[in-house]
This record gives structure tokens, sequence and C-alpha cells, in this order.
């Protein structure tokens, strides 16, 4: 499912499934997919959920079948006026449709079926009141957190390529090489930069106990070596002409400490990686995971790769 190019520095990127609800925040989405297909020569899919016929069960006086049929003409029509509007702008045949159910499920139904290699979705859909601050609607936390192929989370807006990019690695971590790919896959010409946080393990807990700053600080720059070392193997994977990269180690805790420095590198898009073990309810509810505590606050793209 997710597999590097030839080359062993991108990912393949052949098909990407993009959903829309037809607001202003699914366009960046889906501006953001005509994009990275035409940038990949890629096959782009738009996918649209519309409400199931047991929410147009007649009221009296009205007639619940022409409302139905008034919703799922005009649904047709909003699909085609993006695909016509990807054509004009990108140059692409994209291709999409329109299913009945619930957002969450039509997708990951879709996706399951299409197998693509990226998703992508807007932070927010058309219920959700845009803010001044960073969050995710409830269909694309779901996508995030249960997809089991890479989610691209678009807030800005933009048809031009990615010219920076950031990938938070944790160490130990088989994956992180996969996200320094996605990281140059996202940007084919540009900067890259490499962030890690490290801490001593459970360095406040040791604190509280009276364990001796400096013994605190000797673990810290423990994790920190071994981390440069594994960085060090990771700057190993080619990377093309005209691309860049930059290493940033950071002291503190995961989510802060990788916030603060995405709030100085300014990236066009994050890549983080999420554990491959779904959360449970209560954990969806409380945005345990570094990824996704991440993903919320980021105020610019993120892509969670599982």
């Amino acid at each position: 499912m997710i597999s590097s190019s030839e080359s062993g520095s991108t990912m393949v990127l052949k098909r990407i499934l993009v959903a829309t609800d037809f607001s202003p925040a699914a366009r960046l989405a889906v501006s953001r997919a005509g994009q990275l297909a035409k940038q990949n020569d890629a096959n782009l899919y738009l996918v649209h959920a519309r409400p199931d016929w047991n929410l147009f069960t007649p009221a009296p006086g009205a007639n619940g079948g022409e409302q139905y049929r008034v919703v799922t003409h005009e649904s047709e029509r909003a699909l085609g006026e993006e695909l016509a509007y990807l054509q004009s702008t990108f140059g692409i045949q994209a291709r999409g449709e329109t299913r009945v159910g619930r957002a969450s499920q039509v997708l990951l139904s879709v996706a399951a079926q299409m197998d693509p290699h990226l998703i992508v979705i807007g932070a927010r859909g058309e219920h959700d009141e845009p803010s001044g601050v960073p969050f995710l609607g409830g269909t694309t936390l779901k996508l995030a957190v249960y997809a089991d192929r890479p989610v691209l989370i678009v807030r800005t807006a933009s048809d031009l390529p990615y010219k920076t990019s950031a990938a938070a690695v944790e160490y130990p971590s088989v994956a992180a090489g996969d996200l320094l790919r996605w990281a140059w896959t996202l940007v084919p010409e540009g900067d890259c930069h490499i962030v890690h946080a490290f801490d001593a393990p459970f360095a406040q807990r040791m604190r509280r106990h009276g364990v001796p700053e400096e013994v605190v600080t000797q673990r810290s720059e423990a994790m920190r070596s071994d981390a440069k070392a594994f960085i060090e193997r990771m700057l190993d994977i080619p990377i093309r002409e005209g691309q860049r990269c930059h290493t940033h180690f950071v002291c503190g805790e995961a989510v802060g400490a990788v916030l603060d420095e995405i709030g100085r590198c300014k990236p066009d898009v994050v890549v983080i990686g999420r554990h491959g073990h779904p959360p449970r309810e209560h954990q969806l509810r409380s945005l345990g995971s570094v990824a996704l505590r991440i993903a919320y606050h980021t105020a610019g793209d993120v892509l969670i790769v599982p």
C-alpha cells in the first residue's frame, strides 16, 4: 500500500482520492489534489457523500421524494463543476461519483475499493464555521484516525506546488524513512526540515521525585546523541537536484517542542506519522495521539502517515 519509488527518495503517488462536500474548505482540498495529480501524473478521483433517503422522510404537507431528488440533482451538478474546474485549472481528466451515506464511512469504503496512495480532505466541512484557530472537523478527524493510508489535511489556499516541508520524526522508528520520502514527494524542489524532539524518558517525573538535574540532562543528551546518529543515517536517502535538507533537534515535550519548531520553520506542509493501531473511542475524543495533537494545532497543511 505504501511503497517507495524506484529512485528510493520518493513514494509512489499515482492514485489520489479527494473528498468534497462542495464547501469552500473542500475546494481547497480539491485544488491541492489537482495540483498533486498534475505534479505526479496521477489519477484523481472525487467522492461526495450525499444524505440518506431516510433524512428526507416527508413532513406533513411536504414532498420528501421531491426534496431528495433536488438534493441528488444538485450534488451531481456540483460534482460536474468540480471536475470542470480541475480540467480548466490543471488540465487533468479527473473522475468522480456521489454515494449515499455518512461521509467518513463512504470515504473509507471508496478507499478500500480504489486503493489510493493518498487521500486528500479539507480540515473542516460545510457544517463547520471558519475560525481564527486551527481545528479538525468530525469527518476529517475520523479519516485521519482510521484510514489505513496517508491522509493529507488541507487548510491553505494555493494551486502552486509546495516549496517547503517538515517531517516530524521519532526515534527509534522504522517509519521515519517513509516520512522523509513523503516529504520529498510533496516537495519536488525546495527545502525539507527534519524535526526531532528529544528528552530524557519521564524527565518531568524524575524531577518531581528529586532526581538531580544533571542526571536528567545527561539522559537527554544521550537521547539526542542516539537520535542524531539515526537522523544522519536517514540522510543517506538520495535526493534530487534542487532539494535541500535541514535537521532540527529540539529538547522538550514532543508536541510543544515540534509545534514551536514548525512555527519557526513555517513549512507549507508538515508530515507526521501515526501509530499503527487505531485508538479507542475515548482516545479519539480526547485527541491523545501526539500526531493528532500536532495535526490539530498546526496552522498549515498536514500529511498523516499510518
